[in-house]
């Protein structure tokens, strides 16, 4: 007999115990510590906001459909790896139309000490701006309780795949947008994500570039310009959007890659460190798939990107030989001169 897996245990437990009232689930705030692989931490216990009951959550496999309790599953470092205080809350992708948490992103970045948190968010049977609410209170949540968590609270990201890298930039472009602010003591929490990593990304909302399928879930059939424009990542990007890591293929007919291209130009414009990979070949987030070649070596190229910005420790399997910004700036000094002063 096939055994469940143990994240479908807990989220059929977390339903289980929840409390349906007008407002929807209500939980008690506190959270168990320390973290364990697979806990589920609800994201709003005082209830969701505009919930309603759109029926039962189904599961199937890594998919998640019907979502009306958004929370995170928890994936911190395995035992002998200790936490190194960077946590990536990771949006997972599914058109809007369900949340698909497959891919093995946790085992790509727990092996370095970060932990991870997955996040379900509500999805077409709400619409925006449910996936934004729920991904900047998932930030929130995750800085507040930062301390008890043993993590960082500035060295906490995002990571989206396809329409999750969509939900991931809302947080990185409109983490103070009203919109996702619902009156919650939480709101004084800052939601801005430290950095980005966008994959495979669903990130206009405007043609040529939308994904149609993806816009209509997160609009619906007839949004307006005023709503297109507001959730088109590139027109939203500004001076304090987070650094970012994006990487797109050539091969991917599902989501046009300029949308990759939109969003590096608008960084650009507004001096926001970005770095961008394009790789001719690999279909839609066929990212680690080694018949692709070079295409699967980004996991690795984000590592690095991640040690030289210091949300991962230096490491003697370091690519590079500047290990972090710190020190490439010092080496591009001249001999003698002081650092530069650094803003308070």
């Amino acid at each position: 007999m096939k055994s469940t897996p143990l994240v479908v245990l807990a989220t059929l437990a977390f339903l289980a115990a929840s409390a349906f009232g007008a407002a929807g689930p209500t939980a008690s705030p506190a959270i168990p510590t320390p973290l364990t692989t697979g806990q589920v931490i609800p994201l709003w216990p005082e209830g969701v906001p505009g919930w309603k009951d759109i029926g039962p959550e189904t599961v199937s496999g890594t998919t998640y459909t019907n979502i009306s309790n958004p929370r995170l599953i928890v994936y911190p470092p395995p035992a002998g790896t200790p936490s190194n205080g960077t946590a990536i809350v990771y949006c997972p992708g599914g058109g809007y139309i369900h949340v698909n948490t497959g891919g093995g992103i946790q085992g790509l970045f727990n092996p370095l000490g970060v932990t991870v948190f997955t996040l379900l968010y509500r999805c077409q049977e709400f619409g925006a701006p449910a996936p934004l609410q729920d991904v900047l209170r998932a930030v929130r949540l995750v800085r507040a309780h930062a301390a008890e968590f043993g993590l960082n609270p500035a060295h906490i990201g995002v990571l989206g795949g396809s329409a999750g890298s969509h939900v991931a930039a809302s947080a990185g472009t409109l983490f103070d947008d009203p919109l996702g602010k619902t009156g919650s003591p939480l709101d004084r929490v800052s939601a801005r994500p430290d950095f980005m990593i966008l994959l495979f990304s669903v990130l206009s909302m405007e043609d040529p570039n939308a994904s149609a399928n993806s816009r209509k879930a997160l609009l619906g059939a007839n949004p307006t310009p005023e709503m297109m424009a507001h959730y088109s990542i590139e027109k939203q990007v500004t001076a304090n959007t987070p650094p970012a890591f994006l990487v797109h293929t050539q091969g991917d007919t599902t989501v046009k890659l300029e949308n990759e291209l939109q969003v590096y130009a608008a960084m650009r414009k507004n001096n926001v460190p970005v770095e961008l990979h394009l790789y001719p070949l690999g279909t839609h987030g066929s990212g680690q798939d080694p018949n692709f070649g070079p295409t699967a070596l980004w996991p690795k190229l984000c590592e690095e990107w991640m040690r030289f910005n210091g949300w991962v420790p230096t490491s003697p399997t370091s690519l590079m030989k500047v290990q972090t910004a710190a020190e490439a700036a010092a080496k591009s000094r001249p001999a003698g001169s002081a650092p530069a002063a650094t803003a308070k």
